[in-house]
């Protein structure tokens, strides 16, 4: 830059400190500041915005609700069909000692992973691994197919025949 246009440049800042100071000396008023003692108004909501959130509060309330009904009706569902199993498990360990065919039904909801189904089919007794099993899914492509629903399987199923189930093909 040459020596000019630094002089016009400071001579500008210049200018423009003195015009910002002679504001703030002659033309500027300060605000007064509420005082602890001082009450400051506080904005008090309209008739319309109450009744939004009421209603907000309402739509609220019914979805939570419903999420509640919906979880338990789920553990209700699982509950009844763990009792049923441990029923016919039990009458099938009296009727006769040797080793039967072991019927569950596994219940996948809306949404839930392969691994939902590979830990209900552990717990019952069906497969040693859950991990395994969905391992098996992935590896196959088989647990992005996985539908939601209510499936009937059995011990003497291995895993291709479980993952068919599973996926409905049968």
């Amino acid at each position: 830059m040459s020596k000019p246009a630094l002089r016009y440049l400071a001579l500008g800042f210049l200018v423009s400190a003195i015009v910002l100071a002679g504001y703030r000396l002659f033309l500027y008023d300060i605000q007064p500041i509420a005082s602890e003692n001082e009450k400051t108004e506080e904005a008090v909501p309209t008739k319309e915005e109450i009744s939004y959130q009421e209603k907000y509060e309402a739509l609220l309330a019914d979805r939570e609700v419903a999420d509640l009904e919906k979880e338990t009706a789920t553990s209700e569902s699982a509950v009844v069909n763990k009792e049923a199993t441990s029923e016919s498990v039990e009458s099938a360990e009296s009727e006769s000692s040797e080793p039967s065919e072991k019927k569950i039904t596994v219940i996948i909801n809306d949404g839930d992973p392969s691994s939902v189904a590979s830990q209900q089919l552990q717990e019952q007794g069906l497969i040693e691994d859950a991990f395994d099993f969905d391992g098996f899914l992935e590896e196959n492509s088989y647990a992005a197919l996985i539908r939601p629903g209510s499936y009937e399987v059995s011990s003497e199923m291995d895993y291709n025949e479980l993952a068919s189930v599973l996926m409905d093909n049968n």
